[in-house]
């Protein structure tokens, strides 16, 4: 059983990852499951191979937060390989927090984004594989594609930040102002900082396009946002004003909301939503990929798809 640790109380968006990952992989053929990062006690029974981290940092935090980081630094410590799950921008201090100097270190990565961030094979001294990403099965059995007459024309969500508030009211000049935004503050530090999957499969299910900035300027894909949208059948639109040639590739980024609006006279809103929709699958399936980036380090994964369990996998 292949144990996957998340921080549980401060971040819906990290349990929610642990947990469809669990999912996904154990119906590839690869038993796993989602814990709590200070569900030490379960962790322990466990040690000795291979465990997935997801956000390193939180995962110590909420430990702290339990009384029992010290004895989820001990638990680690006791595995061979720690994967870290990676959703932060490479550039960041975000992701530098992934490297604690007083807790057992990341042994690889495995980086969970819709482009890869570096074709260099070591980042941070340890080995880096790109996962490409991709819907789990359970997810692409309940996509909804994008029909006429959605009350929304938009929608954002997102934290405030001063550049993000300039950008709702850049949005609503250039695309109308009967759209949504939710913009809550960042803090307090906990799940209760923002909408959760529920609600932002809600408002997506009513919008036409989800649109969203960076809250950096780091050239940076946010995970996950892609996917919602286009599982609720809105269609994404990042725009990024420094970076959009970065993700030239990706046909939902842009570089400014003129550029937003002229996409949809041009193709309108089906052209756009199907482009997105091609785009995701042609990166497979979530637990083929993820079995395939941690295949090194983890027997289970190679003897399954060296005995043909595959699905496409990006490479």
């Amino acid at each position: 059983m292949l144990p996957i640790i998340a921080p549980l109380g401060l971040n819906w968006f990290y349990e929610d990852i642990a947990t469809n990952l669990a999912q996904d992989l154990t119906a590839f053929g690869l038993p796993a499951m989602a814990r709590s990062s200070h569900d030490v006690d379960a962790l322990g029974t466990q040690a000795g191979g291979t465990v997935l981290i997801v956000n390193y940092s939180e995962c110590l935090i909420a430990a702290e937060r339990a009384a029992r980081r010290g004895e989820l630094v001990a638990a680690l410590d006791a595995f061979e390989h720690r994967i870290l799950v990676n959703y932060d921008t490479i550039y960041s201090h975000w992701f530098g927090n992934q490297f604690p100097s007083d807790a057992p270190p990341i042994t690889a990565i495995a980086d969970l984004t819709m482009m890869r961030q570096v074709e260099a094979p070591l980042v941070r001294g340890v080995p880096y594989k790109w996962v490409p990403e991709a819907f789990s099965d359970r997810e692409r059995a309940t996509v909804r594609p994008w029909e006429a007459a959605r009350p929304l024309p938009w929608a954002m969500l997102g934290h405030a930040t001063a550049d993000r508030a300039a950008f709702l009211s850049a949005a609503m000049a250039a695309l109308g102002s009967d759209g949504f935004a939710f913009l809550p503050p960042h803090r307090p530090f906990d799940r209760r900082s923002g909408f959760e999957a529920a609600e932002i499969a809600r408002v997506l299910g009513r919008a036409d396009l989800y649109l969203w900035s960076s809250h950096h300027n780091f050239p940076y894909h946010e995970g996950f946002r892609a996917l919602h949208a286009v599982a609720a059948g809105a269609v994404p639109a990042k725009v990024d004003p420094l970076n959009a040639g970065h993700f030239a590739d990706v046909p939902w980024v842009y570089p400014n909301l003129e550029a937003v609006r002229e996409a949809r006279e041009r193709l309108g809103l089906a052209g756009l939503y199907r482009q997105a929709f091609d785009f995701i699958e042609g990166h497979g399936r979530l637990a083929a990929n993820v079995a395939e980036a941690i295949a090194p380090w983890y027997p289970a994964a190679r003897a399954l798809l060296s005995g043909g369990r595959r699905l496409e996998v990006v490479q």
